[in-house]
């Protein structure tokens, strides 16, 4: 194969996420029901208690979370245990599956902290750049009990809901539900559904080493050759797609979520035009968590639902949370009950 050629290959793979991959064998009926794929990534929703929704109009921006402080404690990691147990297939040569084991990517990928290349936004330059991974979680269940019982047990729970994921931030308008970018100041934003299902991750990171296989094959006796472009492809794949994948325990969030994958130099200090409205930590029990506050588009809030504890009609919580979406000038955001009958005890 012609080196330019197989070089492009690799690129390709690199900047895939394979998270499609599950879906490839749903058929297009079913794809665009009203509970189908195609719709995940419209109507999606961010529980939190009234007072993060004032932070949230307020600041503008969306909090998102360090990765390594989530509450699944599998995050993250989970994908290299796995990636092992695929390749005990059959279906990979010996000489591909040592190629992949005993290369140093499988132990770069432990680490937490990770480096993309490319060419800078803001210099132009060719650069490699060291980033930190931040979270957002929404959901694409609007009126979840599970979720009202987590954000809801002091009833100042609220789910914010948007229109579509790919109207709520600033170059990410790409229509696919899974799918990424990156933004003008170096930032790659992912968007995506989480996988919970062990047979699902598998099949995602099964696509992928099917796709390395491949070229690791046509490059033949030039492997040592193009070993870094392959590993680069590998370890950049798995990085798109490890954010996504979640404890199976934990599928009753039916979470979408956001990707930021920040350059550190970004994180401190703060620039002009920057669009991380804020760096800090808060406290959860007697942990720091480091977070992000982000900035989103507004107008991509269209409802926000009131927590199922609040039953009086006409509520002084509900006309709070009117009054405070009419200072904000969004009184076009329409404000509901939820629809789940469960008893208030006080």
């Amino acid at each position: 194969m012609d080196q330019t050629v197989f070089i492009a290959h690799c690129m390709a793979i690199a900047r895939s996420h394979f998270l499609n991959t599950p879906y490839k064998e749903i058929s297009v009926r079913d794809l665009y029901t009203i509970d189908g794929f195609a719709n995940k990534a419209s109507g999606i929703c961010h529980y939190c208690t009234v007072d993060t929704l004032d932070e949230i109009l307020k600041n503008n921006s969306l909090r998102f979370t360090d990765v390594r402080f989530l509450n699944d404690t599998t995050e993250f990691l989970e994908v290299i245990p796995l990636i092992r147990v695929v390749l005990q297939n059959v279906n990979y040569s010996p000489a591909f599956k040592d190629f992949i084991l005993n290369s140093d990517v499988i132990h770069e990928l432990e680490e937490y902290k990770q480096s993309y290349a490319g060419i800078s936004h803001i210099t132009g330059d060719y650069q490699q750049m060291m980033y930190r991974t931040y979270t957002c979680s929404l959901s694409t269940n609007n009126d979840s009990l599970d979720m009202w019982n987590y954000y809801a047990l002091t009833h100042s729970g609220v789910s914010v809901c948007f229109d579509f994921a790919w109207n709520m931030f600033e170059g990410s308008d790409k229509s696919e539900i899974n799918t990424g970018d990156r933004l003008d100041n170096d930032i790659i934003i992912y968007r995506g559904l989480v996988l919970y299902g062990n047979e699902e991750k598998k099949k995602c990171i099964a696509e992928l080493l099917n796709r390395l296989q491949t070229i690791f094959d046509d490059a033949q006796e030039n492997v040592e050759k193009y070993s870094n472009y392959i590993l680069y492809a590998f370890k950049e794949s798995v990085n798109h797609m490890r954010c996504f994948f979640k404890n199976e325990n934990f599928s009753n969030e039916q979470e979408y979520r956001v990707v930021l994958k920040v350059p550190e130099n970004l994180l401190r200090p703060q620039k002009d035009n920057n669009p991380i409205m804020k760096t800090g930590f808060f406290k959860r029990g007697n942990v720091l968590i480091p977070y992000i506050d982000y900035s989103f588009r507004k107008e991509s809030i269209k409802r926000v639902t009131i927590n199922p504890y609040v039953k009086e009609n006409n509520s002084i919580f509900e006309l709070g949370i009117k009054e405070l979406l009419w200072m904000k000038g969004m009184e076009d955001v329409k404000v509901v009950r939820s629809h789940i009958p469960i008893r208030k005890y006080d």
